[in-house]
């Protein structure tokens, strides 16, 4: 029996460790406007309704990046939005496209909105939901979620490693400048 509470609590410990090492990954790749960033892909965790009713609220969109010239006329594209204070992830369908030069593409959206091509994430087709997982993100990465479900316990656990190095050496007794 303790045999298997051990192997459980092995299992345990090694799921939250496995949480914590991915969460702190996350929240260190975020880029200027809050979007993390791994190799090709970018992790959106939809923060508002506005890309409902096709994204739900606190879905996690993993959109891969694109090269501009793949980006057609009449696609779906994901852009960050940096009209006044608050940057916002848009969806919206790309009407006309400019080249300016080598690096850099114009994009006219289906509003009228000219946007640079240093503001495009990716397109609709190239974009994958994960719902559940954005929800648990969404919480975890929240300065509450992070302090109770990932500071918090790993304090205890450092105060517990503490507790348990001092009762080690209060056991022992120190003898000639050894421990007998």
């Amino acid at each position: 029996m303790n045999k298997v509470l051990k192997i459980v609590l092995g299992i345990i410990v090694s799921l939250y460790l496995i949480l914590v090492v991915f969460t702190t990954a996350f929240l260190l790749n975020r880029n200027d406007y809050g979007v993390s960033k791994f190799l090709n892909k970018y992790l959106v965790i939809v923060d508002d309704d506005s890309l409902e009713p096709k994204y739900q609220k606190h879905s996690l969109l993993a959109i891969e990046a694109v090269d501009n010239d793949e980006i057609k006329i009449d696609e779906k594209v994901f852009f960050y939005d940096t009209y006044g204070t608050d940057h916002k992830i848009k969806l919206q369908e790309v009407t006309k496209k400019e080249k300016i030069n080598e690096n850099e593409t114009t994009f006219t959206m289906k509003d009228n909105s000219l946007i640079s091509s240093q503001y495009i994430i990716g397109t609709e087709d190239s974009t994958s939901e994960l719902a559940a997982f954005g929800q648990f993100l969404y919480v975890v990465q929240s300065k509450w979620g992070f302090l109770f479900i990932v500071v918090f316990p790993l304090f205890l656990a450092f105060i517990y490693e503490v507790y348990a190095i001092y009762k080690e050496f209060k056991s022992k007794k120190w003898k000639n400048d050894q421990w007998s």
